[in-house]
């Protein structure tokens, strides 16, 4: 495997720390404008006149500002991971500025499902890979494929219980983040390069830029549906997980073969049942969020 610069390595951790500043300020606001209204137009344009909410915009866009760089000196499947960091950085801000103890089964299936992606890189150890010479039909597949799964999510937590709304649509923002590093990875290749005239003939920069406020959209119809602790697992492990895929069946990023692929399948069941779990025992009572 190609070792990670550590330039990557920092701007990635950087990256984290700024996605777990952001969903904690935008809980902070989504929280104090759910007993006023649901989310919607409304809820959107009463936010952006939160001073938190606005802050926490500014950390996300910090955020992408810093993956875009790393993507720019590592691969998607090794930069990605990274991000995972987010989950315990936003479970620790978010105890402390919302001020809501975390009871121990979260931080287990935390752990679990942060456990069973590190046993899905180590599994498929991915390396290689040019985003810069892709096949365009195969890239377009992959983006109807990512939306598809987006929106039956997104349908599920429509109709589904108020209990599992939160972690439904936090897996659907998850994915959609990594539906949008997976495009800002082949644009970053395309400036690379072709300068800026590749980046803006490039319809991945397009695509990413409605997919990310798409993404950021539905963070808010997570973070307004349920708790912190409820949604976040999903925004935060989709997004490497999806990334990975993208990097190995689009990029060409190359994995391992052979009997260590049963860690990959071992790390892919333990993210399963972690959703699934959080998706049955949270909701908007399940922690108790001082208001």
């Amino acid at each position: 495997m190609v070792k990670l610069p550590v330039v990557s390595l920092t701007l990635a951790v950087l990256a984290a720390a700024c996605n777990a500043v952001s969903s904690v300020l935008q809980r902070k606001a989504n929280r104090d404008e759910a007993e006023q209204r649901e989310f919607g137009a409304a809820l959107l344009l009463h936010l952006l006149r939160r001073p938190a909410w606005l802050l926490g915009f500014a950390a996300l866009i910090a955020s992408f500002l810093l993956q875009a760089t790393a993507l720019a000196h590592g691969t998607l499947s090794e930069v990605e991971p990274i991000l995972v960091l987010e989950l315990p950085l936003t479970l620790v801000l978010g105890a402390y500025v919302l001020k809501y103890p975390v009871r121990h089964r979260y931080w287990l299936v935390a752990a679990g499902m942060g456990a069973g992606l590190a046993l899905l890189i180590v599994g498929l150890d991915p390396s290689g890979g040019d985003a810069a010479h892709i096949s365009t039909p195969l890239a377009l597949v992959a983006t109807a494929g990512t939306v598809g799964g987006v929106v039956a999510l997104v349908m599920a937590a429509r109709s589904g219980p108020a209990r599992s709304r939160a972690a439904l649509y936090g897996v659907a923002a998850g994915s959609g983040f990594g539906l949008t590093a997976s495009l800002m990875k082949l644009a970053v290749a395309q400036l690379s390069a072709d300068g800026p005239a590749g980046l803006f003939s490039a319809w991945e920069t397009y695509a990413m830029a409605v997919f990310g406020i798409a993404s950021l959209g539905l963070v808010q119809a997570a973070l307004n549906a349920g708790t912190l602790v409820a949604a976040q697992p999903g925004i935060t492990l989709l997004d490497p997980l999806v990334s990975l895929l993208w990097g190995t069946v689009v990029i060409g990023e190359q994995t391992r073969s052979g009997p260590v692929l049963g860690l990959a399948g071992l790390g892919a069941a333990l993210i399963i049942a972690g959703a699934v779990l959080l998706a049955r025992v949270t909701g908007r009572t399940a922690i108790a969020e001082a208001t």
